[in-house]
């Protein structure tokens, strides 16, 4: 296919201006890049006459069923792509799906019904859950090695994963939590959904969930070591002014910052459950039975199922606790 000139197109100069609206607040940064992407495909399958001559005309020829069948078909066989790819010629499920929401919100924008070719791709199929004797295996590894004062870096591991096993939450909705949102006198958690492809114009869900006995014990010793390790001034007396973030989450000795006591972001969590995974494979390699568990949180998380009511099964957790042998640790809730 020869590229051509489109910037004329009166379709691209719509499509711009609806990609614009779309991605005002309050569009996430993530949907807003995807919007965009989108429409810069579009732009560069008509530049490469991979659409009809039509489709330059209006936004709605534009998106009309049969230019949108054109596009799909040119972005799912590679032939949009700017940068070489190890694989020109395949589009993952993931990132066709990506392309049809991003459409239905430009469509819905410029006020032009949308219909989608049925490409008959299969669907997206999840990795495997992390079952229920390695969760219990896993929480158990970590109490069992956790102790008040001395590790820090265990001590909020072991909170880290016990609040996932009680609530399926993300790891983004985790870097959100704040210290106001543990209630340890009434054992919940203030926990704000952020689930993938939410409809930005609709406000986040914020929900109280109940934390079972491990958990709760679990976040009050990370609250007595995070005090400590956010102090502002260690001269001084611990208060609202004398610390350094109200995070939940912080880092124990962040590398390239003079100090710990930092909010935890998505990647250092996702570091700190990797390196505490790597230590219980290792640790349980050779066991009967032991299959090594993924070094990513998502198994986990998924492994939670949802209640009727859209909370977390927080009896999951002792659950996992019956296919275990207790710890030592467990006696502390």
């Amino acid at each position: 296919m020869a590229d051509t000139p489109a910037a004329a197109a009166p379709s691209l100069a719509a499509l711009d201006a609806v990609a614009d609206r779309a991605c005002e607040p309050p569009t996430g940064a993530s949907r807003a890049k995807q919007l965009r992407w989108v429409a810069g495909e579009l732009r560069t399958a008509l530049e490469r006459g991979a659409l009809p001559p039509t489709a330059a005309g209006s936004l709605a020829a534009l998106l009309a069923p049969d230019t949108l069948d054109a596009y799909l078909t040119a972005a799912e066989q590679g032939l949009l792509r700017r940068k070489p790819a190890a694989r020109p010629d395949h589009a993952s499920p993931a990132s066709m799906h990506v392309r049809e929401n991003c459409l239905r919100i430009l469509a819905s924008r410029a006020g032009i019904p949308l219909t989608l070719p049925d490409r008959g791709r299969p669907a997206v199929t999840l990795r495997e859950v992390v079952a229920a004797r390695p969760r219990g295996i896993l929480l158990a590894h970590l109490e069992h090695a956790t102790r008040p004062g001395q590790n820090d870096a265990r001590t909020r591991i072991l909170a880290v994963v016990a609040t996932v096993l009680d609530t399926g939450c993300r790891a983004g909705e985790l870097c959100a939590l704040r210290t106001d949102d543990v209630d340890l006198r009434h054992g919940t958690l203030r926990l704000t959904r952020l689930p993938q492809h939410r409809d930005p114009r609709t406000p986040p869900a914020t929900e109280t969930v109940p934390l079972s006995p491990t958990t709760r014990a679990a976040l009050r010793d990370w609250l007595t070591a995070r005090e400590r390790l956010t102090l502002r001034d260690p001269t001084e007396l611990p208060g609202p002014d004398n610390r350094t973030t109200d995070a939940l989450w912080v880092s124990i000795a962040p590398s390239g910052h003079p100090r710990p006591g930092l909010p935890l972001h998505f990647r250092g969590l996702a570091r700190a459950y990797a390196r505490a995974v790597h230590d219980l494979n290792t640790d349980m390699a050779g066991q009967p039975g032991w299959h090594p568990l993924p070094r990513r949180m998502e198994p986990l998380r998924r492994a939670v199922q949802p209640q009727p009511d859209g909370t977390a099964d927080a009896a999951a957790l002792r659950h996992a606790d019956d296919d275990h042998p207790k710890s030592p640790g467990r006696q502390r809730s």
